[in-house]
């Protein structure tokens, strides 16, 4: 999937600036990577986390076979495990997990990706794999319902960071005693699963438009044991900006607890929903930018969650400033005037002093 690999080549592009000034006269080859994720929820609340990479350029042709790019791919492994673990909770490092295998190349693995190609699949060989086994009760994308029941709400990060990037497939497994209980998308126009059993769920994301920003599944999981140190965040809407060049909204927003962590931010207006996400450590702040959709004078909304519940909300009205094209008639029709009426005033002074030389 083209636009999905986008943020991973950011991070690649980022780490080959850094390197350039010591390799300056190699050339560096930029990539796309599609993603897949397989999530199997076990016993205890062990979820074991596949994702599989396949990078591929822009003409949508595989690149798994140039050595450099895998092992590019493979060398970014600490990026990807910080991104994995933000599908499931708001601040990585109070999560705890166990990298079950490494990022490696394996030839009999597939990945399916759509490279540009409207409504259409393709399926490549080969993939750099890395699984990691995450346990729930330490993040915040596990909610207790009573009982075994608990709701976990897993959170395509690239959706909410980047409206062009998404998962190409994500594939969810229940293993052992877990029983899929109910599930729902978020927004609810998201596209429904591919595949929906009792053992699995599965949704093939053509584009971002069909990709759900989060997957809320209701599971019974067995012999789940709560942590007792539940994460709690705090934030504030601290500005916003509305830009009537763009017809878009920035909106600040402060961390004003004692704990890094990761925010959510909600943009809602009539028909639209929107959200990003954004990674801050106490005292710090960070702006996001929104299109908007609304006429002047419409109500957005703006919501700040974090560490599982909503932490501000600030309702604003769009305020449509008129353009300079509609000003300057106005200032040019001001600045006649008042030549006009300096002009006027001129010929009453030369008039009079020419009076006061012809008097005897």
């Amino acid at each position: 999937m083209r636009h999905a690999g986008k943020t991973l080549t950011i991070i690649v592009v980022i780490s080959l600036t850094m390197a350039s000034s010591t390799l300056p006269a190699k050339p560096q080859l930029n990539y796309l990577v599609g993603l897949n994720m397989e999530v199997v929820f076990m016993d205890n609340g062990v979820a074991r986390v596949t994702l599989k990479q396949h990078p591929f350029d822009a003409a949508g042709r595989s690149l798994i076979s140039n050595t450099e790019v895998v092992e590019r791919v493979i060398g970014e492994e600490d990026s990807i495990i910080s991104l994995v673990l933000l599908f499931f909770t708001t601040d990585p490092s109070k999560a705890s997990y166990v990298v079950h295998a490494h990022s490696k190349l394996d030839p009999e693995e597939q990945v399916l990706c759509n490279t540009g190609t409207p409504g259409v699949m393709e399926r490549f060989d080969g993939a750099v794999t890395l699984t990691l086994d995450i346990l729930l009760n330490t993040t915040s994308s596990l909610i207790p319902l009573g009982g075994d029941v608990y709701q976990i709400v897993v959170t395509d990060y690239f959706t909410l960071t980047d409206p062009r990037s998404w998962l190409d497939v994500m594939d969810f497994r229940f293993m052992g005693s877990v029983r899929l209980l109910n599930f729902s998308l978020d927004p609810s126009w998201a596209k429904p699963p591919s595949v929906a059993t009792p053992a699995r769920l599965q949704w093939l994301n053509m584009n971002e438009a069909d990709a759900p920003d989060n997957y809320v599944l209701t599971l019974q999981i067995p012999g789940v044991i709560l942590s007792t140190t539940p994460l709690r965040l705090r934030a504030e809407v601290s500005g916003a900006r509305f830009s009537n060049a763009t017809s878009s909204l920035q909106v600040g927003v402060r961390n004003t607890g004692g704990d890094e962590g990761v925010f959510t931010v909600v943009l809602l207006e009539e028909g639209f929903e929107q959200a990003r996400k954004i990674s801050l450590k106490p005292g710090a702040e960070a702006w996001v930018r929104f299109p908007v959709h609304a006429p002047d004078g419409g109500e957005l909304v703006v919501k700040v969650f974090g560490g599982g519940e909503q932490l501000d909300e600030q309702r604003l009205t769009v305020n449509v400033e008129k353009s300079t094209e509609t000003r300057l008639p106005l200032l040019s029709a001001i600045g006649l005037i008042l030549m006009v009426i300096g002009g006027f005033t001129i010929l009453l002074y030369l008039d009079e002093r020419l009076k006061r030389l012809q008097s005897p």
